[in-house]
């Protein structure tokens, strides 16, 4: 199997807690994922035991929680992110794979947390030569590895070749050196921790694109609420948030940017028809503020 080829299916690499596979999204941008798998109720069913409704999510419905990474393949290549620790050899190897031969040019860290710059230090003993690229306007870059990175703010470009992507000031911050990422050859928004579905392992949607989840029972109905859930987890902050202004920063960061693929960190990609799923986005950001935040004081 070439890294193309995975349009079609995904390449596995490694297994279990190490799983990692590697999906095509376009011919030069790849997604590198991790699933659990059948481990999924084992691992998850505590982490959705404070929702009102965690039955729905740990209980009649088994869902996974994936970690994933983002690969432009150009004149110039650009890792989004890095999965896991727990999937390091794994990844090192799926990353390997897309890149064939070619060498990293950039690591763009959304932000400092283990699932999406973990793996920074074992890239960089591959790749020596790759820049590291963060957010400016933070502090304390040394003390997470980050003293000679890139500082990019909302706004600034890199071009790789055929692919250019923009620095993207991030709408919903999950933490410190927060920023989101757009493609603009192929409307890609890389939007880290924010409107992302969960799937069901046991429903075969381990590795697919939502498109295709779609194709065999999943509907928007559980999209819409897979958002809210998500997003009352990643941002107790929505417990003090307007539902109407949300609604009007959203309608504004798609006026600003056309965007045709949604890559969410932790969820499946929608890869195709974006437009009709951006209410359905705002519907679920909406049941996310109604929800009681029993971890906010």
């Amino acid at each position: 199997m070439t890294p193309t080829e995975t349009l079609q299916e995904a390449r596995i690499f490694g297994d279990g807690l190490e799983r990692v596979a590697v999906r095509a999204i376009t011919p030069n941008i790849f997604w590198l994922t991790h699933c659990l798998g059948d481990l999924a109720a084992d691992y998850y069913k505590e982490y959705f035991a404070p929702l009102p409704n965690a039955e729905a999510y740990a209980g009649n419905r088994i869902v996974d929680y994936p970690f994933s990474a983002f690969l432009i393949v150009d004149d110039k290549s650009l890792l989004i992110d890095t999965c896991g620790p727990k999937q390091q050899d794994a990844f090192l190897e799926a990353l390997q794979f897309c890149l064939a031969g070619k060498t990293l040019d950039y690591i763009w860290i959304s932000h400092v947390e283990l699932p999406h710059a973990g793996n920074t230090p074992a890239i960089k003993r591959i790749y020596p030569a790759a820049q590291t690229i963060t957010v400016a306007g933070g502090d304390n870059y040394d003390l997470h590895g980050l003293e000679n990175a890139q500082l990019a703010a909302p706004g600034d470009v890199i071009a790789l070749g055929a692919h250019t992507v923009e620095m993207v000031d991030a709408l919903f911050v999950d933490h410190g050196l927060s920023q989101w990422l757009y493609e603009r050859t192929t409307g890609m928004l890389f939007t880290a921790d924010w409107a992302h579905n969960l799937h069901e392992p046991a429903c075969g949607h381990c590795f697919k694109f939502l498109d295709e989840m779609l194709e065999t029972g999943y509907d928007t109905d559980t999209l819409v609420e897979d958002i809210k859930v998500n997003a009352w987890y990643q941002f107790p902050w929505l417990a003090w948030s307007d539902g109407d202004k949300i609604d009007t920063a959203i309608d504004r960061l798609f006026e600003q940017y056309d965007v045709n693929i949604l890559a969410a960190s932790h969820g499946n990609i929608i890869r195709r028809d974006f437009k009709p799923f951006i209410p359905m986005i705002k519907e679920g950001m909406r049941g996310a503020v109604a929800m009681p935040f029993s971890n906010v004081l």
